[in-house]
């Protein structure tokens, strides 16, 4: 009997490793009814055959999971240790972790309801900060509408400006041709 037809017992066995082991053992099954009632050569044969190519798949899964397995394990070991977390640090990691909006409404609201607030209370804050901040990106809207204006007109202005120069350029041209 070989080894390999029996199984492994461990949690992290996978689908494709069970999946062959019981193909294995199937296949194993047959072999000995073969044997028994006394098969014909070409398929005990057939069968042989069929159980080499299983038992090596199967080796070959339960290898690949092996590797897996080592794989996650050395990545959960260095995503976790501390030497890990210094050096992603010292080299400018910055978005390990999240940061809060300092300006965001719910950071404002979390401060200014720090403590025991009712629920009316709350919502008022919270109504209040919204509005706030509503009328803060309006504003901010209004200023960058006037400063798109603001440089439309300037740009207008110094068009204007050329084609005077051109013109003035022109005619001084005229001028001298006539002198």
């Amino acid at each position: 009997e070989s080894q390999s037809c029996t199984r492994v017992k461990t949690k992290g066995a996978s689908g494709e490793v069970a999946r062959l082991e019981e193909k294995l053992r199937a296949v194993i099954e047959a072999g000995r009814r073969l044997a028994a009632h006394g098969g014909a050569y070409d398929v005990v044969e057939a069968n042989t055959n069929e159980r080499g190519e299983v038992e090596a798949a199967l080796k070959a899964a339960r290898s690949s999971t092996k590797a897996e397995k080592a794989r996650v394990k050395e990545l959960a070991q260095q995503s976790m240790s501390a030497a890990g977390w210094t050096s992603a640090l010292l080299q400018g990691e910055e978005n390990r972790f999240a940061k809060a909006d300092e300006g965001a409404v719910e950071s404002q609201l979390a401060a200014a309801t720090v403590g025991l607030v009712s629920s009316a209370a709350f919502r008022e804050k919270r109504e209040e900060l919204e509005a706030a901040a509503g009328a803060k990106r309006e504003r901010e809207a209004e200023e960058a509408a006037e400063a798109a204006a603001a440089q439309q007109a300037r740009k207008r202005a110094k068009k204007r400006e050329r084609e005077k120069q051109q013109q003035r350029g022109l005619s001084f041209a005229a001028d001298e041709e006539d002198g």
